[in-house]
């Protein structure tokens, strides 16, 4: 932004004025003067300024006023004063209130010119860090987390229960059912959302160095300690701690983390001073903590302090109805990432991705997709695009067909189950009922409409 900041110049002493406005012109700077006090208040609030230089002179109160309607309709926006030194008493009074910095008149041309350049940087790195913190909490709103299957819409009810609550988190599920992303959306629907979030995989981590990691460390406290070093614990304050796989911590640090959690305090390794700490917990696992706690190997009191708010997500092949949604969402994305047009998937491919059971769960599903839409060479996937483990995996699976017993029943009776439970699969999504079904849309209305499936 340097040398191109929306400058606004508000200042009774119309000859001031003028000098602030040729200096900042000359630095290339857009710049509106104001010398009328209501007018001036008028254009503060209208939030269309990077920067304001404004005049405490005879009526310092107007510079005041000036000041405070300009950084409370935008808190980025940067404030200069210029005063007399006869009422430099004033000055401090502004940066009490917010103004950046304070100049005496007469004017330095070259460090009001330098001062109105570090201001317009820091209103850009400001709407920089705004815009990002905005892209951040889009990107892992609840509504990014893709289901509309009944296990998924009962999680999203939990989630914003407890996502404006300070309650720690315990999720539990298989490995790659979206653990993360469900703790990081919950902390960027929280009241936290403005602060850190900072994660940490307690896998395959030492105890000293785990230890280190999440309590910091004196210079000198150990081989290798060159420096002192924050923990997580610390730079998380005021934000949320992401312990993903708790149940693989070493039981030592377990006994410090659960102090942390019970006191709001941590020691460094190699001090003895206790650390205050705000911090909220969200930890994960994909293993049975219960079975833990009885080998040993996991606190019984730190699961329970863990467990304040359990929330389960589903493996993927108790949410089929979803598939087709996370399919069509991982076509698009890997079709912009790699740029190959690929509009649409056969209905043998869909069938297939319907009856693989997916142990690796969504994660398993995203790789697959991205594997199809890089090895495909036309624009729609189909058997030949698939991996050859799935392949083999899901020969002589069962079809989407009526079950074995409904044998010898009138053909209406056989298709009414089949259509209900194609469209139960896909959580009524007829489109995608009809294109697994082999039948246009209009057709399976009129069988909806004929079997009474509404």
């Amino acid at each position: 932004m340097e040398g191109h900041a929306n400058v606004l110049v508000a200042t009774a002493d119309a000859e001031l004025a003028e000098t602030i406005r040729q200096i900042l012109d000359d630095a290339g700077h857009a710049c509106t003067v104001i010398t009328d006090a209501p007018a001036a208040l008028d254009e503060a609030r209208s939030g269309r300024y990077d920067v304001v230089v404004t005049g405490l002179g005879d009526n310092a109160e107007n510079g005041l006023a000036v000041l405070r309607a300009a950084r409370g309709t935008d808190p980025n926006c940067q404030v200069i004063v210029v005063t007399p030194d006869s009422r430099a008493e004033e000055a401090v009074t502004a940066m009490r209130e917010g103004a950046l910095y304070y100049l005496q008149s007469p004017l330095n041309p070259v460090e009001l010119a330098t001062f109105v350049d570090r201001a317009a940087e820091r209103v850009a790195l400001e709407r920089d860090r705004a815009a990002m913190q905005d892209e951040l909490e889009r990107r892992y709103e609840f509504e990014n987390i893709i289901g509309n299957s009944r296990p998924m819409r009962k999680l999203f009810r939990k989630m914003a229960q407890i996502a404006r609550t300070n309650a720690t988190v315990l999720i539990q599920g298989e490995t790659g059912t979206g653990k993360e992303l469900v703790a990081r959306a919950i902390h960027y629907s929280s009241d936290r959302r403005h602060n850190r979030f900072v994660p940490l995989n307690c896998a395959g981590l030492v105890e000293t160095i785990l230890e280190s990691e999440l309590f910091g460390h004196e210079k000198g406290s150990f081989t290798g300690a060159v420096s002192s070093r924050v923990g997580l614990f610390e730079y998380a304050s005021q934000g949320t701690l992401f312990l993903d796989e708790i149940g693989d911590m070493p039981i030592s640090s377990q006994t410090k983390v659960l102090r942390a959690l019970e006191y709001g305090e941590t020691v460094r390794v190699g001090s003895n001073e206790p650390v205050h700490v705000d911090v909220r917990l969200i930890a994960t696992t994909n293993q049975n903590l219960h079975e833990k706690i009885r080998e040993g190997t996991f606190r019984r009191d730190l699961f329970y302090r863990l467990n304040v708010v359990t929330l389960a997500l589903p493996p993927l092949r108790d949410r089929q109805g979803d598939i087709p949604l996370l399919t069509d969402r991982f076509v698009r994305e890997f079709s912009e990432l790699h740029g190959k047009p690929v509009y649409s998937m056969s209905p043998a491919v869909r069938k297939l991705l319907l009856r693989y059971q997916w142990p690796g769960n969504v994660r398993e599903l995203r790789n697959c997709i991205e594997h199809m839409l890089v090895a495909t060479t036309d624009d729609i996937l189909g058997e030949d695009d698939l991996p050859e483990y799935m392949l083999a995996e899901t020969e002589g699976m069962e079809e989407l067909a009526a079950p074995a017993y409904m044998a010898g029943q009138p053909l209406d009776e056989v298709e009414k189950l089949h259509i209900a439970r194609t469209l139960e699969l896909v959580d009524g999504n007829r489109e995608k009922a009809a294109e697994l079904l082999g039948i246009g849309e209009r057709t399976l209305y009129r069988k909806i409409e004929k079997y009474g499936l509404r």
